[in-house]
């Protein structure tokens, strides 16, 4: 497949959280107004609804998401622990659901796309978290198979040579009570020194914690809808597009024009 040079990073839109939905549509639109889907690859890391268990809002966010791939856009996307469920309770149920709609071609996690000289790898941190005894809350957890297959897949030969892109749901380095990743010291030894980009979301703070664990690229998409977040401390919505050839990092607002 062709390359894809440019990364545009959305997270956690909760399409159906009051007016999310109206935002997310805009960024979309702006979107396929503004950029190039020969060189874009969009990647979503997350809390694509505000709750599972609303069919209006996978209505809704299939419709986007319909846009996007008329508009020839690539997407890719993982799952957040609001696409399980409602936020504090998830289930396998829902997560079939969400699974079979959104990411049909996906039969499991780690995953794999190729473009060109860059791996996409997208992961699934709320799949050990859907225990009954491990449902509750808002931490993910990986979980050993995961870790295990990720591990494998960055050994592939065919990876050898190629950028690195791993994308995930929940903050890898938070140590925010029920928020975390409770496996994140095993993904850092999976993935320390071995990628390139790592993304994610989760917490609606837009954070960039660049050249940790050896990786160039390490950013917090936040809320590309605006949900919640704390603008009192300064933080703001960000829609951030990153350039493979460089790793520079352009910051653009698609909720403007």
């Amino acid at each position: 497949m062709p390359d894809k040079n440019q990364i545009i990073h959305l997270s956690d839109l909760h399409i159906g959280y009051q007016d999310c939905g109206t935002k997310a549509a805009k960024i979309i639109e702006n979107i396929i107004k503004y950029e190039d889907p020969k060189v874009s690859i969009i990647i979503i890391t997350g809390d694509i609804v505000e709750r599972a268990r609303q069919a209006k809002d996978f209505t809704l966010a299939l419709e986007l998401m319909a846009r996007l791939k008329q508009g020839n856009f690539k997407v890719l996307l993982c799952p957040g622990n609001h696409d399980y469920g409602t936020g504090f309770i998830n289930s396998r149920k829902n997560a079939r659901e969400f699974r079979r709609l959104f990411i049909p071609e996906v039969a499991n996690f780690p995953y794999l796309d190729i473009f060109g000289n860059t791996a996409f790898i997208g992961l699934d941190s709320n799949e050990a978290e859907l225990h009954w005894y491990d449902r509750f809350f808002a931490d993910g957890e990986l979980g050993a198979l995961q870790l295990t297959k990720l591990d494998k897949m960055l050994n592939d030969p065919q990876l050898k040579d190629k950028t690195k892109v791993v994308y995930l749901h929940h903050h890898p380095f938070s140590r925010l009570p029920f928020h975390c990743l409770k496996d994140s010291q095993k993904l850092k030894k999976v993935i320390e020194n071995r990628i390139d980009v790592l993304l994610y979301g989760h917490l609606h703070l837009g954070l960039s914690q660049n050249n940790t664990w050896g990786i160039k690229i390490v950013l917090d998409g936040g809320s590309s809808t605006g949900k919640r977040m704390p603008e009192m401390f300064g933080f703001k919505i960000k829609h951030r597009v990153i350039d493979l050839a460089d790793f520079s990092i352009v910051e653009k607002n698609y909720l403007g024009g």
